[in-house]
């Protein structure tokens, strides 16, 4: 297995963001409403910018 680096933890969290905006559901499956879509959208969005940075310096 392969060390977790902050880019691969980065990638797994944007994923999870996207996944649960796109179901409309928490990974537990609470349900999401618009707002709270919209918060897991943007939150992907600035770590996906943090990602981008972050292999910028690499």
């Amino acid at each position: 297995m392969s060390a977790l680096t902050t880019s691969l933890a980065l990638r797994a969290a944007i994923n999870v963001l996207r996944d649960s905006a796109e179901s409309r559901r928490m990974p537990s499956g609470e349900p999401l409403d618009a707002a709270s879509v919209q918060l897991h959208l943007d939150a992907a969005a600035t770590l996906e910018k943090s990602l981008s940075d972050l292999c910028d310096h690499e």
